[in-house]
């Protein structure tokens, strides 16, 4: 009752209370009292600290154990009836609980989540259940038993597990349903992955493979699946698992239509079908369809990388690089206590099958003890010894596929900043003078220049209870987002909204005059994002272009001289091969910068 089952409650992170723990108490190791509001705060601990004889000029790491827990918890109420002591000292843990009777403010809201995290409930100690349900065993088994087990080692239990009569025919179909359920999750290379892991801590490639289960065990015939792209986060050797399943499901009478980058995949199709020639306003034709040998010899995109006549990448070798970053002692999830070198200012790819542990040493471990150290809020790192070299970058940025944000009024000519400078062309039209238009007139985000009626957002909002929402064109300026006199401002004949309805190459060859412009919409060419509309609504993009258009988003911001280290999840999902060539030179302009 006390998590309602779910394993886990919200509470106070003592990690992001003090973040470090190599500050003294007098230095400000606690962090939520360095600031002007809670200064007595500080103050206070510098008196009882003194009263209680406690060090105020040793780190906090260094603190006996029983002196860290009273600067957290507090004393017990009853300290205060001995004449000797006046006064309590509460603690964090008290200010906290202080801090919430006042969270109807703000502010205070805003400050309660920079430290608050998710931590294991004491009562149930993460088994999500009452005393009463574990009592039950099978075969000297609880349930929770269980859920700790790998799946293929639940698959054994399962498999030699019998039963006395007449339990043995009443659960006879349900322990069919439970073997053949585990013995496909095993078949796509699950077996590893224990029954009670969240899933919202599994990788791309097992969430696809879970997936894949689901369709198996329907035996469904005369079906037709569409998968889209079933190679995401998969390693070389559990493709040849994924082909086995989806060749099975064909031998049973379905058809697959797979949209697909990968070769493994394209070579074990019976049919391919290359459309192109090129992405955006230059693709939607069927450049080759026949039996995938064959399109070796064509001369499209994709027939030339498959034969090897085109490469992504030109190896080059560099010299050894002389500062490093270190996590000692990583045992996060199946981490087996791993200490990393990871060398500065190079392209470093972390690589291994499927569930092997890099996204939980890249996303549970490195990223936020990087962020913890900056002083930035965060979840509380995966289990380390020690993080070492977190001073020689300036900062991280962890760039993965999720998308950018929910509000539709984001593009990409706004997010690399290029829609400013095409805003102050405008404000400096002839018209726009005559007028006294400036540039925040051509905001469809604020001001008088956007369409009174939709907000600039050029369609409207309609709520539908119980079904998703719906978007209608704005009946009065036509989807446009500008009012119709702003409109008769034009540069070289186009109004700003023919502007934003441009794709990203026809824009920079219309405003090839203007430099600041140029700057702006090279990242994202650079990044081979020429065919996005500039005023395509940023939620409508697919997880690869989100994250090309993030990396689009640093390289224009990468000319600033502080060294940050990137982090991205895996991002050739859904390129193509000369998209990923696009993506390393992009790759090489961050370290040109010296990140």
């Amino acid at each position: 009752e006390a998590c309602r089952g779910f394993g886990r409650v919200i509470g106070v992170d003592f990690g992001l209370v003090v973040p470090d723990e190599a500050k003294t108490l007098r230095e400000g190791a606690v962090r939520p009292w360095q600031t002007k509001s809670f200064k007595e705060c500080q103050d206070d601990l510098a008196k009882y600290a003194k009263k209680r004889r406690i060090p105020l000029d040793v780190a906090f790491k260094d603190l006996e154990e029983k002196h860290r827990h009273w600067v957290l918890e507090g004393e017990p109420e009853w300290v205060s009836w001995r004449k000797s002591w006046p006064g309590v000292w509460y603690g964090a843990r008290r200010f906290f609980k202080w801090l919430e009777t006042k969270a109807y403010k703000m502010h205070i809201r805003v400050l309660l989540s920079k430290y608050r995290a998710y931590t294991e409930c004491v009562q149930c100690l993460g088994m999500r259940l009452k005393p009463d349900a574990q009592l039950w065993k099978l075969d000297g088994r609880s349930i929770h038993d269980l859920m700790l087990l790998p799946i293929q080692k639940n698959g054994e239990f399962f498999n030699n597990l019998a039963l006395p009569a007449p339990l043995d025919e009443a659960t006879d179909l349900l322990l069919g349903e439970i073997r053949t359920r585990l013995r496909y999750l095993c078949d796509v290379g699950l077996g590893y992955l224990t029954l009670d892991r969240q899933s919202r801590t599994l990788s791309g490639g097992e969430v696809q493979r879970i997936n894949l289960t689901t369709a198996l065990g329907t035996s469904l015939v005369n079906t037709l699946f569409v998968l889209d792209e079933p190679s995401i986060g998969l390693h070389p050797r559990d493709m040849g698992r994924v082909i086995g399943v989806m060749q099975r499901l064909r031998d049973a009478g379905n058809t697959l239509v797979v949209v697909e980058h990968d070769p493994q995949i394209m070579f074990a199709a019976d049919r391919i079908l290359d459309m192109g020639p090129g992405p955006g306003e230059r693709g939607g034709e069927i450049v080759f369809f026949g039996a995938p040998e064959k399109l070796k010899a064509e001369t499209s995109l994709t027939g030339e990388y498959l034969s090897g006549r085109k490469r992504a990448a030109a190896h080059k070798v560099l010299p050894r690089s002389r500062s490093f970053l270190e996590v000692l002692g990583a045992a996060e999830h199946n981490l087996k206590n791993l200490d990393l070198r990871i060398p500065l200012e190079r392209l470093v790819c972390v690589t291994g099958v499927s569930g092997s542990g890099k996204s939980t040493l890249m996303q549970d471990v490195l990223y936020p003890a990087l962020r913890k150290a900056k002083g930035k809020p965060t979840e509380s790192p995966g289990a380390h010894r020690a993080l070492r070299g977190a001073d020689k970058v300036s900062d991280v940025v962890f760039v993965d596929q999720s998308p950018i944000g929910k509000t539709t009024r984001s593009n990409p000519a706004s997010y690399v900043g290029a829609f400013e400078e095409i805003r102050n062309l405008f404000s400096k039209a002839p018209a726009s003078k005559e007028r006294g238009y400036t540039r925040g007139t051509f905001s469809f985000n604020s001001g008088n220049g956007r369409c009174p009626t939709c907000s600039g957002c050029g369609f409207e909002h309609v709520e539908m209870q119980f079904l998703s929402d719906v978007y209608l064109r704005c009946p009065d300026c036509d989807g446009r987002r500008y009012r119709g006199e702003i409109l008769e401002v034009k540069l070289d004949g186009k109004s700003i909204a023919d502007v934003l309805e441009m794709t990203v190459s026809d824009a920079a060859r219309f405003f090839r005059k203007s430099d600041e412009v140029q700057a702006r919409l090279a990242p994202l060419i650079d990044v081979g994002l020429e065919y996005l509309r500039l005023g395509q609504p940023v939620p409508t993009l697919s997880g690869g272009e989100a994250q090309r258009l993030k990396l689009a988003g640093h390289l224009a911001d990468a000319d600033d001289s502080a060294e940050k280290l990137f982090l991205f999840d895996e991002p050739t999902t859904g390129l193509h091969f000369d998209d990923v060539a696009k993506l390393l030179r992009a790759f090489r302009q961050l370290l040109a910068a010296g990140h």
